[in-house]
């Protein structure tokens, strides 16, 4: 989204607005959840992020920006800092995969926003929803080729099960079914944004997304056993 509005000033600043409605009040959330120093940087993210709604309700651009850069920074720190507790001791597989899955699974869901903002705007320029839709394609192909490159860091642990259990691997071809139908629902998505078919872009990206979010549970799920 911090991006996008670098990118892109033809996106009003309601966008932002209503974005940052929701993205602020879920971290601050998140991080009561969060143990020791992780805490501490979500309540920063959360209010980074709420700092950057208040600059965009002012319309000072150094002001969005600088929030902008804070919000982001913090977040991936957030987010860098809890794959690198993966390990005991820390380690680079574990920071690896939490970057590219959030980096993967946030650009769907700015893409499904994004999408819904259309119906709002009917004339807005269709690039800023093409090029999110390149950005998923190569974010999905990065997570998919890391899935890929430590499968057998990745099925080295039980995967915790009630009754029946399952083999880690099976889990593992789960996560590349869902992320081929996600890939499947992006090529939909993309034919209907070269059509300007917004609306039903945004009904695909929305199916994306929760393709997405269990394609992500589950390589989560196999990173931390």
């Amino acid at each position: 989204m911090w991006l996008a509005s670098l990118r892109f000033k033809l996106l009003s600043r309601g966008y932002y607005r209503s974005t940052a409605w929701v993205l602020w009040p879920l971290m601050l959330l998140a991080a009561f959840v969060l143990p020791g120093y992780l805490q501490v940087l979500g309540f920063a993210a959360a209010a980074a992020y709420l700092l950057f709604l208040l600059a965009v309700y002012s319309q000072r651009p150094l002001l969005e920006w600088l929030t902008g850069v804070a919000g982001t920074g913090l977040s991936l720190a957030l987010i860098g800092a809890a794959g690198w507790e993966i390990c005991e001791a820390g380690c680079p597989f574990g920071l690896a995969h939490a970057l590219l899955g959030a980096l993967f699974l946030g650009g769907v869901m700015h893409g499904m926003i994004l999408g819904h903002w259309y119906l709002n705007q009917a004339r807005l320029p269709i690039e800023p929803l093409k090029e999110q839709t390149r950005a998923i394609f190569v974010l999905l192909g990065l997570s998919v080729l890391a899935g890929i490159l430590t499968r057998t860091q990745l099925l080295e642990g039980a995967v915790p099960a009630g009754i029946m259990t399952y083999a880690p691997s099976s889990y593992w071809w789960t996560w590349i079914f869902l992320m081929a139908t996600t890939a499947g629902l992006m090529g939909m998505v993309r034919a209907t944004v070269a059509d300007r078919s917004t609306q039903s872009a945004t009904g695909l990206l929305y199916i994306a997304s929760l393709t997405a979010l269990a394609a992500q549970f589950l390589l989560d799920l196999l990173a931390t056993t």
